[in-house]
């Protein structure tokens, strides 16, 4: 797996600006956000640093022991209802 490094926006309907010799192929994609001043913060999340160490140890367990769906039978169980 190769990495690269770019800067783009999100577009207002969530869509990536991909590099051209990246479109069509499969990517793992890390978002680092700016942090605004906290009197410039839209949303504030006050989840403690211990309650998300367990929510992710949660996660991975559930990954490790094959308790996950595939994203397209999750997104088919959100339209049945």
């Amino acid at each position: 797996m190769r990495a690269y490094e770019f800067s783009t926006k999100i577009a207002p309907d969530g869509k990536l600006e991909l590099p051209d010799h990246l479109k069509n192929r499969q990517v793992r994609v890390i978002v680092l956000v700016e942090e605004l001043p906290d009197s410039q913060a839209e949303d504030e999340d006050d989840t403690s640093v211990e309650e998300i160490a367990t929510s992710l140890l949660r996660a991975l367990h559930e990954v490790k022991t094959g308790q996950t769906k595939p994203i397209a039978q999750l997104w088919d169980s959100l339209d049945d209802d």
